[in-house]
């Protein structure tokens, strides 16, 4: 009862406080204050009869009424207070305060409390939305109550860098209710209306760092969702350009509300529902090049921020189109921070906790071209290697809660990272050959926690467990993978679970048409399906026929990816079911599964004739395997094609390494999909990686090429004997490939320039040129490697895009030398190592290139292929 009492007191007085000085004498205001003594002498006269609780709630909420009866007496003598004496007084108070607070922890909780208190009163409340005359008291005032709840909360954070990036633990210093919950849609309020102030007031900005500062926790997230911040964000990006130029401050704090909205579930899918990701993709478009002419060094930051947000809202499948020079410059500058805030004592680099930037990098090395940029960079493996094994050995050996909550999402973001370099072949010599890594990796795969970030991590392990081979459980003997299989063929349908209603509706067409069993997860196993790995590669490795159903979903899953490599290092059979005419599959899939019969839905025909090749092609595989006839692979292999005979005894190309395989013998009438062992019959550019594969006669592991134009430039790149010992010392050996395989392959690659007219330079369009073609173009230039490693061109579209980007003006070659001297200051430790002489003769080769492309090829070179 006295409780109710003394808030009612309370809520009067205060309401005193926007009136004159007259308004005391009204009885309301002078019954208030009986009332609130008569409480005060009850409770101070009565102590055991009130709890300490009841004794603390009495008063915080009586600070409140003292600070207002302070800032009243200010605005009363206002007049006869210089400016200058009264920003010291202000000045001082949150000086003594700030002290307190570095003295005494359990401070800081108080004055966040007092202050909270006196923001959520009327007096603040009316000033935030305009509705009274205001005075410089005011203002400071309202600057005073934001100091303190700021420094309460950077003592926090100071106190436990884990503390904004916990999940497990909700600090209770800021809660929900009627209250606070008015006083962020009330600051949301002032915010829209001041948003395109430019510049913004010191006051626009301390409010706007106050909200960023409380929304950095991110259990503090859907309070800001539930309270309209993402829809108010959103509404800001959409803004046109030609309305009052909005300073880059403004924009700054704009996209890092919705990067920290971003940082939590609730937050990604309130911004998704608004379509967040093509309005901020407009707005860069209409904002960024702005900032670049206006040569803004502000222009670097806000780009890693951009494409920090970016990065929590994409699927990776959107990536590639992307502009690649933007996305290499955000890794750079990822990278930089990251490394940075490694080196801090509380793993920050400016107002981020390391955690922020690995979590974009983790989301871009899903994608193939972002994470070789990132292990281009000199030294970046050893590095991330250095910090996997050591927040490994702290998530192991925490025992605070906090710190173990960091630990755990650094980890679970390296082990992401890892995940992905497992599917580079390169890596697998220096992951294997590290023991503690392998350790970890093991101990990781096999622990047993109900934590789902744990689980996620577990998931990663098992992932790199089995690309990197060291599941024994996994490795099946090929005489003992066949079971008895008289009942026919055994189909496994491979799919991504975002793609089930699809996967549904061909599986149940399956069923009844194939001469056999199909293998789907929902039907064989109980969910959650991720978590059956070791059954899903026991059906990949007993089955005939994996059918995949490929799309963006599928190839960016790399539980998915998981699941080609492992049929395709199991040699089976692999048949792409695609849907539409315009997806294509990346690189990677290609290389495991490029050779392989493909279906393809809703193309020019009916989903029943493709549904029908489907079943044909499946049931195929069992006349396969009831064929026994066998025949050896002659070692007297030719190249022949459709216009040329087989070439003369002194011409024949020998197959490096050249066994005797043997063979079944299958009708021509039947779609075989496994790569014959014979020697392709077609010109080399023709070739897909499998045939190369198959030619090479060596394990992917130690030399993989994605087709038969990148065998050709292969050759070229190694015709020189320094260039053989560099690539045999430093690469292949370590691959373990002997010094006798070596030289019968270069022996092989001889005979192949001999036989094969290889020019100077490639007769292909530049744009058709792959990575290999695009190194040996630097070198006929005589242009740096630092600028090709700068640089990173994955293929000759980004070199001819770039190229096109660059010759257009004369002002963006001017822009872009800057750019290129600082992006490669950054990745060489500072050494300016680019020179005005070498930048023009760059820029002359790129302008050869734009101009070559504008000349029709000569009919004898358009019709040019590759005879032997």
């Amino acid at each position: 009862m006295a409780d109710d009492l003394v808030k009612v007191a309370i809520q009067t007085l205060e309401a005193s406080f926007v009136q004159d000085a007259g308004y005391f004498q009204d009885k309301s205001v002078g019954h208030a204050l009986e009332s609130l003594c008569h409480c005060l002498r009850e409770i101070s006269g009565k102590p055991d009869s009130y709890s300490t609780e009841e004794k603390q709630k009495l008063v915080i909420q009586l600070k409140p009424l003292q600070i207002n009866l302070f800032h009243q007496l200010l605005v009363r003598f206002l007049p006869a207070i210089p400016t200058s004496a009264m920003n010291s007084l202000f000045d001082a108070i949150l000086c003594q305060i700030q002290i307190e607070m570095d003295i005494d922890e359990r401070a800081s909780d108080s004055y966040f409390e007092l202050s909270l208190s006196c923001l959520t009163t009327n007096s603040v409340i009316d000033y935030l939305l305009e509705v009274r005359p205001s005075n410089p008291v005011d203002e400071r005032f309202l600057q005073l109550l934001i100091g303190i709840s700021y420094q309460a909360m950077l003592n926090k954070k100071r106190k436990s860098s884990a503390i904004t990036v916990t999940r497990k633990k909700t600090p209770i210093f800021f809660q929900l209710n009627s209250e606070t919950d008015h006083l962020l849609r009330v600051f949301l309020t002032y915010f829209d209306r001041h948003f395109r102030d430019n510049p913004m007031s010191h006051q626009q900005l301390v409010i706007f760092h106050w909200v960023q500062q409380l929304i950095d926790f991110i259990v503090f997230v859907p309070f800001f969702v539930s309270t309209g911040y993402p829809e108010m964000a959103i509404q800001w990006l959409s803004i046109e350009p030609n309305q009052p130029m909005i300073s880059i401050q403004s924009w700054r704090e704009c996209l890092d509300l919705v990067h920290n909205i971003a940082r939590q579930e609730s937050g990604i899918e309130a911004l998704n529902k608004l379509e967040a990701i093509p309005i901020i993709k407009k707005w860069k478009e209409r904002y960024f090049d702005k900032f670049i002419s206006q040569n803004d060094e502000s222009y670097e930051d806000l780009l890693v921020l951009y494409y920090m947000t970016y990065a929590l809202l994409i699927e990776p499948a959107l990536l590639k189109r992307e502009d690649t020079i933007d996305i290499q410059i955000a890794l750079d500058q990822l990278l930089d921070r990251a490394i940075q805030a490694f080196q801090s004592v509380s793993l920050q680099f400016s107002y981020y906790n390391v955690s922020e930037f690995l979590a974009p990098l983790a989301k871009f090395s899903v994608n193939d071209k972002c994470l070789l940029h990132m292990l281009a960079r000199e030294n970046m493996f050893e590095f991330f290697m250095e910090k996997f094994l050591e927040f490994n050995r702290l998530l192991l050996s925490s025992a605070d809660s906090e710190s173990s909550d960091l630990n755990t999402l650094i980890c679970s973001q390296f082990y992401t990272i890892f995940w992905s370099i497992s599917f580079q072949l390169d890596y697998h010599p220096t992951m294997k050959n590290n023991t503690e890594f392998v350790r970890f990796i093991e101990q990781i795969a096999e622990i047993d926690s109900s934590s789902e970030e744990i689980a996620i991590i577990k998931r990663s392990a098992k992932g790199i467990r089995f690309n990197l081979d060291l599941d024994q459980s996994l490795i099946v003997n090929t005489q003992s993978e066949r079971k008895d299989q008289a009942d026919g063929i055994r189909v496994m349908v491979s799919y991504a679970h975002r793609d089930s209603s699809f996967c549904r509706k061909l599986v149940s067409n399956l069923q009844g048409q194939v001469q056999g069993d199909v293998w789907v997860d929902y039907i064989k196993l109980e969910p959650p399906y991720e978590d059956d790995w070791e059954e899903i590669a026991e059906a990949i490795t007993h089955c005939d026929v994996v059918v995949m159903i490929v799309t963006a979903n599928y190839c960016d899953s790399k539980s998915c990816r998981r699941e080609v490599v492992h049929a395709d290092k199991r040699k089976k059979r692999m048949i792409p079911v695609y849907q539409g005419l315009e997806y294509e599959p990346p690189d990677w899939f290609e290389i495991r599964a490029g050779s392989a019969t493909w279906v393809r839905f809703n193309d020019t025909r009916t989903d029943e004739e493709v549904m029908a090749m489907l079943v044909k092609m499946i049931n195929s595989q069992e006349k396969i395997k009831k064929t026994s006839n066998t025949e050896t692979v002659s070692q007297k292999l030719y190249f022949p094609s459709n216009n040329t005979v087989p070439p003369k005894s002194s011409e024949v190309l020998p197959t490096p390494l050249l066994v005797a395989v043997s063979q079944p013998t299958v009708s021509e009438s039947l779609i075989i999909v496994s790569p014959a062992l014979s020697t392709p019959r077609k010109p080399i550019e023709q070739w897909t990686g499998a045939e190369v594969q198959q030619w090479l006669r060596l394990p992917i592991s130690v030399l993989q090429l994605s087709c038969g134009r990148a065998l050709l430039s292969y050759a070229r790149l190694i015709s020189d004997e320094g260039t053989q010992r560099d690539e045999y010392e430093r690469i292949l050996r370590d691959r373990g490939l002997t010094r006798e395989q070596w030289a019968n392959l270069l022996s092989s690659f001889s005979t192949l320039r001999t036989l094969h007219t290889i020019q100077a330079s490639p007769k292909t369009s530049p744009e058709q040129w792959l990575s290999c073609e695009v190194k040996y173009w630097f070198e006929k230039n005589n242009l740096p490697n630092y600028l090709l490693d700068t640089l990173a061109f994955v293929d000759g579209v980004e070199l001819v895009v770039y190229a096109k980007m660059m010759t257009d003006s004369s002002e963006r070659i001017n822009v872009e030398y800057d750019r290129l001297r600082f992006r490669i200051r950054a990745r060489y430790s500072g050494q300016d190592l680019l020179q005005l002489d070498e930048y023009a003769r760059f820029v002359r080769a790129l302008r050869s290139i734009v101009e070559q492309l504008e000349v029709p090829l000569e009919p004898c070179q358009a019709t040019e292929s590759c005879n032997i």
